[in-house]
């Protein structure tokens, strides 16, 4: 997590100085600030200027029980937004109903020091991934695909980036509703995790920039191989989606963007693939631009392709070598 304050505010609500005390304390010690008070004397206006990113919160705070207080900040249209972390005794654990409760961890009490920071950075870590994930797929989003990109970049080991786009995926919602489309997403996300993780392993990565458009990363030596393993199982499985009339004649009958009548192909697959292998790479900037200069290269060609950059940091034009499955 960022080490900002307002990322590393906890709200901390209690009704035990010596408990009050040990917790701050210990949060304290590993990098985060403690604003405490109880349910029931809150200082909403100072919060929502400087807002926590998580509440802490121990069952008997004001004579709560854990149940009515989660409920009760739950309910708050500002705090109910918060992760929430419930203090309990060991003893209660298991009278709760951990699933109806709406909370995102809890704490047996009595606790060891380092307990409390380490579950704390837990939830945020989960929330963080939550956040960021595709709410379709359930692949890591922007900022994990931009975090993990500067981390390849830095490294300066060989790596491969692919930005993997749909062709014809607007006419074919158009044509057949969001519903299915949504299915068509889910399809391909299954196809690209499963053969990056056979062809990649554990150096593979898989995330969904949104819409139709997906980003994959391996090493160089792999790139390839995925691409045209990619190519070939979704233009296996793709007609599939279409009506036996259109799968039949091979392309829909649709509305352009500017109202004009066309016919749209089977839908099919533009990567753009962007390595350090020939060329320096700095900064994430420089992947998305070379990636976009090789993507309008794939749309020119008919069908499912992949482009692969193979020029030189020297080299500003040509060069790139394209293939289709």
């Amino acid at each position: 997590m960022s080490g900002s304050p307002s990322n590393r505010r906890i709200l901390l609500l209690h009704n035990d100085p010596v408990e009050i005390e040990r917790l701050t304390a210990g949060l304290s010690r590993s990098g985060f600030s403690v604003v405490t008070a109880d349910a029931g004397r809150l200082a909403m206006h100072e919060l929502v200027h400087d807002p926590p990113c998580l509440v802490l919160a121990a069952e008997g705070t004001n004579g709560r029980s854990a149940d009515t207080l989660a409920r009760e900040l739950r309910a708050d249209p500002f705090l109910g937004r918060l992760p929430l972390i419930i203090l309990v005794r060991d003893i209660r654990v298991n009278d709760l109903d951990w699933a109806t409760l709406g909370v995102d961890d809890y704490i047996a009490v009595p606790y060891r020091p380092d307990e409390v920071p380490q579950r704390v950075r837990l939830c945020l870590s989960r929330l963080e991934r939550s956040l960021d994930a595709n709410p379709l797929t359930r692949l890591p989003g922007n900022s994990t695909i931009l975090h993990e990109t500067t981390a390849r970049i830095e490294s300066r080991a060989p790596f491969a980036l692919a930005y993997l786009d749909i062709d014809n995926f607007k006419s074919f919602n158009d044509r057949y509703g969001y519903a299915r489309g949504d299915e068509v997403l889910v399809v391909t996300c299954r196809i690209l995790t499963t053969v990056v993780s056979e062809l990649a392993g554990t150096d593979g990565f898989v995330g969904h920039v949104g819409g139709d458009d997906f980003v994959f990363m391996s090493a160089p030596a792999t790139i390839e191989p995925i691409c045209q393993t990619l190519i070939k199982r979704f233009d296996l499985v793709i007609p599939d989606f279409y009506d036996p009339d259109d799968r039949g004649k091979g392309f829909i009958d649709s509305v352009d963007r500017r109202g004009n009548h066309e016919r749209f192909p089977i839908m099919s697959l533009s990567i753009a693939v962007v390595t350090n292998e020939h060329r320096t790479i700095s900064h994430p900037g420089d992947v998305s631009k070379i990636a976009s200069e090789l993507k309008k290269v794939a749309k020119s060609r008919p069908g499912s392709v992949y482009v692969k950059d193979t020029r030189g940091a020297e080299t500003t034009d040509g060069a790139a070598e394209t293939s289709a499955a």
